[in-house]
């Protein structure tokens, strides 16, 4: 059977693309980390109903890590290394590698979360989303308090530029000094970086770290 040149390239062009995409990215279900250490009631969800999360386990890209009276401490395959606290609902909704950089995001829908991420290339990004900001890095060691009203973000160490949300997604402040953070109600653009002081700080780490 002769197989016409028209068809022989169609056939060439969908394994190229197919070639390139199983390059630049990972399946939405691919093991992107591993769980290092769960203290209490830690759950994940995937395509099945909830299932306790254990050490050493798989994460996966679409996975939410779901705790109750829980944490987790969960490192990522580029080095990153996600404290999730007790109360916090949180989903890897990206994670992508290509040419030794990392395009990452992260969706928190309520809790607290201590985020210490490798160093992102020029041409990656590590992003954490909420219900009212978003919070870009590149390399820092950072927390996250959400709720669905209202995100705080706080730097122990770098940089992290927090933008609002809808009419106020052009909004962006940097916080860059250690201690410094901002607050981001629903609907309003983030509040200029200010110290938090050490009570304020001092609470939301011991919310979100895994000791």
């Amino acid at each position: 059977m002769r197989t016409s040149r028209r068809g022989m390239t169609n056939v060439w062009l969908v394994a190229v693309v197919l070639y390139i995409a199983s390059g630049c990215t990972i399946a939405a279900d691919a093991v992107v980390g591993t769980v290092v250490a769960v203290r209490g009631n830690v759950f994940v969800e995937a395509a099945g109903p909830p299932h306790p999360l254990v050490v050493n386990a798989s994460v996966r890209v679409g996975d939410a890590i779901v705790s109750r009276d829980g944490k987790a401490k969960i490192a990522l395959d580029d080095g990153s290394v996600i404290s999730v606290g007790e109360n916090t609902r949180v989903r890897i909704d990206r994670f992508e590698r290509s040419q030794g950089f990392v395009r990452a995001r992260l969706a928190i829908v309520s809790g607290a979360l201590r985020l210490l991420i490798a160093k992102v290339a020029p041409d990656g990004n590590f992003e954490v989303e909420s219900e009212t900001a978003i919070a870009a890095v590149r390399g820092t060691d950072w927390v996250v308090d959400a709720t669905p009203e209202q995100t705080s973000v706080a730097v122990l160490n770098g940089r992290v530029a927090v933008s609002g949300r809808g009419t106020h997604a052009a909004s962006t402040v940097l916080l860059a000094l250690p201690g410094h953070g901002t607050d981001v109600r629903r609907g309003s653009a983030p509040t200029p970086p200010i110290p938090w002081g050490p009570r304020r700080l001092a609470d939301v780490l011991a919310r979100a770290t895994f000791q």
